[in-house]
């Protein structure tokens, strides 16, 4: 593990000194939270943003306002919303709020249970373009992809040139296990859903916005909780198979 820890350091130092201009992608999942505190122990003053939707579960924004507050990370938040949650303008979260005239139409397309009627659309609305906007101006970012959280990842790559930005995912091939670990070794606390226990066994592994996300049996993939009941079952919302950034000519 410690081997592991060491050679996400150094990716994270490659990042910073290859790209001047980088930044760390936080979903305050699990997964997140490793790799913002790697990255923030080899370079402490590293930008971390987000990007949260209005479907974010409202133990997501107050573990975003805890955690933010005790790593002092200052996270800038990118949302598609007409106004800023008040749970992030009372704790003076920084946010940039993003037009709302397309989803409103796709809502009015869809239904406004659009994230079961036409979940990649909701998705690319409110995750895959926020965050092409996060990273407009960055040279690269540090993410918290790991190899082990289902088949759609496992062919992904520790360092990917895609388009004109580079993506770093400095513990890529952490474990589940590791990941619990780390946090643990490192007193860095839970998202509370992760701590949630259901009668059958079932937990929450993987966290995405409240209704595309559900708890799962431990033996089935962490993403299987995802989108369930939708043609994105266990797959991707985007943001790591999309060209976020043209390459300039």
């Amino acid at each position: 593990m410690m081997d592991k820890v060491e050679h996400a350091k150094e990716l994270v130092a490659e990042a910073v000194i290859k790209h001047p201009n980088v930044a760390v992608a936080c979903s305050f999942g699990k997964d997140s939270m490793v790799t913002v505190d790697i990255a923030r122990k080899v370079s402490p003053d590293i930008p971390v943003f987000s990007v949260m939707t209005r479907y974010k579960p409202r133990e997501t924004f107050e573990y975003l306002v805890e955690i933010d507050k005790i790593m002092d990370l200052n996270t800038f938040v990118y949302m598609v919303a007409d106004e800023i949650p008040e749970i992030l303008r009372k704790n003076n979260i920084k946010v940039k709020l993003l037009p709302t005239d397309d989803f409103n139409k796709a809502m009015e397309q869809f239904t406004e249970r659009i994230y079961l009627t036409n979940p990649d659309e909701c998705c690319k609305l409110l995750k895959i373009d926020p965050t092409r906007v996060a990273v407009e101006n960055l040279a690269a970012w540090i993410t918290g992809l790991r190899n082990t959280e289902g088949k759609i990842r496992e062919d992904y790559k520790e360092v990917e040139h895609k388009g004109g930005i580079v993506k770093y995912n400095p513990i890529l091939t952490f474990t589940e296990e590791e990941i619990f670990g780390y946090l643990k070794d490192n007193n860095i606390s839970l998202h509370p859903w992760y701590t949630m226990e259901f009668p059958d066994g079932k937990k929450y592994r993987s966290l995405g916005c409240e209704p595309c996300t559900r708890p799962i049996f431990p033996n089935e993939l962490e993403r299987a909780g995802r989108w369930q009941g939708t043609s994105k079952c266990g797959g991707e919302c985007g943001i790591h198979t999309k060209i976020l950034k043209e390459t300039k000519v």
